[in-house]
């Protein structure tokens, strides 16, 4: 019975896990670059040594102990892709993640391309975080163009001159669903997620740059709200083992009186 109310105790804290995934999800339905989370389960085990008559002989068997949670991972299917009329705004169409500098002097990384140019003419996300890529916008420039291959270009207003100033680059990692999820849409490598890789857009399995766009979240409020009623009836299942696990020790309890 002991083992029954560890087994349940389990059951209630992974799907508990579930159910605030799944929430974190729905609350974020309409945030930029947004990544939904899902959780998956693992489950845990112990060796158990079942001796013969004499209890010289030991044979060691395997049994259940429940289940645990991992880390939610992040699922970085492409969102829907929205025009915004904003030509600093940059949606990336396939694989791929904006690298920013955070005031701490370290990077982060970021599907959520809605930018402003900043004092220095810099691309800059409305928290202030700045594109790394080399690129500055001269202050009389009235027109800025950024192809699918990430060149941007400016035109002059005196003089009407087209010029090229910088190439924005995209990286990559070999594990994207194991980045650590930071504040702002942002997201910073982890050993299992590997350092990240750089290229122009469209190339080394890269996606291109879409002007004028913003990717939303790639969260499905149908698939949620399924899931969720998965996690609750789970959760009410091991709720009820652990009731009916009490309830027998009660009872082998009040036997021994």
């Amino acid at each position: 019975m002991i083992d029954a109310l560890s087994i349940a105790s389990s059951g209630l804290t992974a799907n508990q896990n579930w159910i605030d995934t799944i929430s974190s999800n729905v609350a974020n339905m309409q945030t930029l670059g947004y990544k939904r989370s899902q959780v998956e389960f693992h489950d845990r085990v112990r060796e158990v040594v079942v001796r013969d008559e004499t209890g010289a002989n030991g044979e060691i068997l395997t049994t259940g102990a429940g289940i645990q949670a991992a880390q939610p991972m992040q699922v970085f299917s492409l969102g829907t892709l929205r025009q915004s009329g904003n030509e600093l705004d940059l949606a990336i169409q396939g694989d791929g993640f904006f690298e920013v500098a955070l005031p701490t002097g370290e990077v982060a990384y970021t599907r959520a391309g809605r930018f402003h140019l900043d004092s220095n003419g810099q691309l800059a996300l409305s928290s202030g975080q700045v594109l790394t890529s080399d690129l500055r916008v001269p202050p009389d420039a009235s027109k800025l163009v950024i192809d699918q291959a990430g060149q941007v270009q400016a035109t002059l207003t005196e003089t009407g001159e087209v010029i090229t100033i910088g190439q924005v680059q995209l990286a990559r990692f070999a594990s994207a669903g194991s980045l650590a999820r930071l504040s702002d849409g942002l997201y910073r490598p982890t050993a299992a997620s590997g350092e990240a890789l750089y290229a122009e857009p469209g190339r080394d399995g890269l996606g291109s740059l879409l002007q004028g766009y913003v990717e939303m979240s790639n969260v499905n409020l149908i698939d949620e709200m399924s899931s969720l009623v998965l996690a609750q009836r789970a959760y009410q299942m091991n709720a009820r083992l652990l009731q009916a696990s009490d309830q027998i020790l009660e009872t082998i309890n009040n036997l021994r009186r």
